[in-house]
């Protein structure tokens, strides 16, 4: 039996899954309105049940971006160090992150390669992943790169490459050479062209979750 523990943002985030005190995007009210009625129609759950795991810590914060100083910025030691239960330690971590970076415009390369800072997403993104390691020697550490969505309700909507002047791809590629840099496995969710349904352009609906576990399904098949 394998322990998956889910480091995330607002897609990942439900109510009775998280951390307490952690806000969440799926409320009850969201919920109902993308239609899912329960924690196995998350994506996450998905994954961990086609591969046979159970779930460890799903650290899924709703509006954390991977960047930042503040406390719950998926960097942090209090993010990074939680993602155990008891005296279980997860044996796979799943980092699906970086897509509020992207709708925030946070810059990608600091400008001083010799000072490390964490509100640049290349840094931060190397904290984290060195910190996963250091509280987590024994597990694998899979991160996603940022899938693109389609809208339920509007035929002919397009996902914006670009944001805030920063392409997508600038952080999928971030995240493709941080992974290797730091020796975790990659779930290329982009270079896959995954897209899953929402409607709201970023959360996924029922359909949406499973698009998305799908695309992961597919990543991981060679991995685990």
């Amino acid at each position: 039996m394998k322990y998956f523990s889910i480091l995330g943002d607002s897609i990942s985030s439900m109510v009775g899954t998280v951390p307490e005190g952690y806000p969440v995007h799926y409320n009850y009210e969201n919920m109902q309105k993308n239609a899912i009625r329960y924690i196995s129609d998350m994506w996450w759950a998905k994954v961990i049940t086609h591969f046979s795991g159970r779930l460890c810590v799903n650290n899924s914060y709703a509006g954390s971006c991977v960047a930042g100083k503040h406390p719950f910025s998926g960097n942090s030691v209090k993010r990074t160090e939680l993602l155990e239960h008891g005296n279980i330690a997860p044996d796979i971590i799943l980092v699906y992150m970086g897509i509020k970076d992207f709708g925030r415009g946070v810059p990608i390369k600091n400008k001083n390669p010799f000072w490390k800072n964490p509100i640049y997403f290349e840094d931060a993104y190397s904290l984290m992943l060195k910190r996963l390691h250091n509280y987590y020697p024994n597990a694998r550490i899979i991160c996603g790169t940022v899938a693109r969505t389609y809208h339920a309700r509007i035929p002919n909507w397009q996902f914006p490459e670009t944001y805030s002047g920063i392409p997508l791809e600038d952080y999928n590629e971030t995240i493709r050479l941080t992974a290797e840099k730091y020796k975790c496995r990659l779930a290329d969710l982009s270079e896959r062209k995954i897209y899953y349904e929402t409607l709201d352009g970023t959360h996924p609906t029922l359909i949406g979750h499973e698009e998305l576990a799908n695309g992961w399904i597919d990543c991981l098949l060679n991995i685990l």
